[in-house]
């Protein structure tokens, strides 16, 4: 289990605290008993002065008395508590507090005791050890006993001992122990609490600004430290809170920043592709992902690896090592094949250091497709009116030769001449139609309309032609069916321009049919007829302008390629759609839907 940092500092200071004790109990083993011997030896030397008053005059009499020296010492000692021994200058034993004077004689010679000899060359001695005599350890002290007005280095008339036992040290440092213990153990339960009030102060605003980094290191700069310690801690705490304030206020602009340029770069039509300094794909906008298919894993790839367009990579890199702004443009195959204005540029940060390139889509891809419209549309109408003027021209310079044809032959010229200028005015009359309808310039009168009456009025209109080829056109709307609205001269148009293509090319004896039903919002209208049907790689392209399916007999059946194009527009601008759907053998169907309100 890992300890928190309020415990760790509590137990730093509470060993803090025993290691301060165990030092100081430490420095009392080893210092006291030295200090109370030395104090227990100074008390004894001056009891021996003392006592040595006491046996002066036995001593120095010349006959000294065992008898009267033993009983002055067991008198002394019964007083003192002291063990007092007399010695003679030869080292012999005068007397003894411990002994009776029976006894005396028995004890041995002391002269070469340590202490004896000490006080001999000092007027003092001391010393330690086991006594025989008692069988304890004892402290001894000496005193030289001189003749009044002696010199210091005259022979001692005798000695002066007393001895205390070492027990009494072992006892007084032993109390000595269990007072420091006690107070010890009492002081340290008080001390506890204030330990713990201490590391809790001190861990208090430490840990919480241990919790405000985590967060900040999360992106929440919300958090406080709400502790106020005194001190460089204090000064700490305050520096981190005002950090934690600016680093959120900087957040929240870049937040703001980065929000407003996500909204610029979502709205733009353009793509956008950024690329750090590494060639690294770092941004790409919702106008590029879409139609290029990028996901985010694109992010962190190079542009080869995503877009697999060498030029593109070329022109990144031409823009990277020039600092100038490069433009080309790029064909893109896949998911489908589009076109773009591909611009490049450097990205700067300060001191010119390249920080990127960032990178700008225009899609041209409908403008090329336009373009190419045109192109084609302008090839076609030239194609389509070359045709009949040449014609014309042919017959004119013919008739208008120094010598012209016959009047039979002239008639005949000038009917075909009539019947071109007739393909002609059809012809620009469709244009005009076709490019009414692309520019928005037509307006629609809608008013709800009959689709059978409109049908039905179509169907009589190309009647004698499909008597000519023995067919049948039947409209099979209800009478009651639903009536949209719509502009009835344009739905005219529709309904005529896709009989007319189905009476020209479905052979003699064939059938046409005219249906509607409702569709979910919408009203579905078919032109079905038996002909010989459309193969499918025509399907799709039926409805383009000069588009023909056939174009040799197109032209015979005196088509502008122009019918189709011309119902697919004015279904469009009414909100609908157009297809065909046939099969090559089996007839074709051809079918628009119209807004049911």
């Amino acid at each position: 289990m890992k300890l928190t940092l309020q415990w760790r500092w509590f137990g730093g200071l509470a060993a803090l605290w025993l290691a301060l004790l165990a030092v100081i109990y430490a420095s009392l083993n080893l210092t006291l008993p030295s200090y109370l011997v030395d104090r227990i030896r100074a008390d004894l030397e001056r009891d021996a002065r003392c006592a040595r008053q006491c046996f002066l005059e036995q001593l120095t009499s010349g006959h000294p008395s065992a008898d009267i020296i033993n009983s002055v010492a067991h008198a002394l000692a019964r007083e003192t508590g002291l063990r007092i021994s007399v010695i003679g200058a030869d080292g012999t034993m005068l007397g003894e507090s411990e002994k009776p004077a029976g006894e005396i004689q028995q004890i041995e010679n002391h002269y070469e005791r340590p202490e004896v000899q000490e006080a001999i060359r000092d007027g003092v001695g001391s010393g330690r050890r086991h006594s025989k005599t008692i069988g304890v350890d004892l402290l001894y002290v000496a005193v030289a006993v001189r003749p009044p007005n002696a010199s210091g280095d005259s022979k001692p008339l005798g000695f002066v001992r007393v001895a205390l036992p070492l027990h009494e040290i072992t006892r007084t440092t032993a109390h000595v122990h269990s007072v420091v213990v006690t107070a010890t153990l009492i002081v340290g339960l008080a001390a506890i609490p204030f330990l713990f009030w201490m590391a809790r102060r001190v861990t208090a605003p430490i840990q919480q600004m241990r919790a405000m980094a985590g967060s900040v290191a999360h992106a929440d700069f919300s958090k406080r430290v709400t502790a106020r310690p005194g001190g460089e801690l204090g000064e700490l705490v305050a520096s981190l809170n005002d950090m934690a304030a600016q680093l959120q206020a900087r957040m929240r602009e870049l937040n703001d920043e980065k929000a407003g340029l996500s909204a610029i770069l979502s709205s733009m039509t353009e793509g956008v592709l950024v690329m750090d300094a590494g060639g690294k794909i770092r941004l790409a906008n919702e106008a590029l992902r879409q139609p290029m298919d990028i996901s985010e894993e694109a992010i962190g790839k190079t542009a080869l690896e995503v877009f697999r367009n060498v030029p593109l990579q070329e022109i990144v890199a031409e823009a990277a090592q020039t600092g100038r702004i490069s433009s080309r443009e790029l064909t893109f195959l896949s998911p489908v094949e589009r076109v773009f204005l591909v611009n490049a540029a450097r990205l700067h940060v300060r001191d010119g250091v390249s920080a990127g390139v960032v990178v700008v889509f225009h899609d041209i891809t409908r403008l090329k497709q336009l373009e190419n419209l045109r192109k084609e549309f302008v090839a076609n109408v030239s194609h389509e009116l070359r045709t009949p003027l040449s014609i014309i021209k042919g017959y004119v310079e013919t008739l208008l030769d120094p010598h012209p044809p016959d009047a039979v032959t002239a008639q005949q010229f000038l009917q075909t001449i009539q019947r071109h200028s007739q393909r002609l005015e059809t012809l620009i009359g469709d244009l005009l139609t076709v490019s009414a309808l692309e520019s928005q310039q037509a307006r629609l009168q809608l008013e709800p309309v009959s689709l059978r009456e409109l049908a039905a009025t179509a169907a009589e209109e190309l009647m004698r032609q499909a008597r000519e080829k023995n067919m049948t056109i039947s409209v099979e709307i209800p009478l009651e069916f639903s009536r949209p609205r719509a502009d009835t001269q344009r739905l005219h148009q529709v309904f005529f321009n896709l009989l007319d293509n189905a009476v020209k090319y479905v052979p003699a004896g064939g059938r046409i049919a005219i249906s509607a039903k409702l569709k979910d919002s919408e009203i579905e209208v078919c032109v079905a007829d038996n002909g010989p049907g459309i193969a499918a790689e025509h399907l799709p392209r039926v409805f383009e302008r000069f588009y023909r399916v056939d174009k040799g007999r197109s032209r015979e059946l005196g088509g502008t390629g122009l019918g189709l194009s011309i119902v697919k527009h004015i279904v469009q601008a009414h909100g609908g759609r157009v297809w065909a759907e046939s099969e090559v053998g089996k007839g074709s169907e051809f079918y628009f839907t119209l807004p049911r309100t």
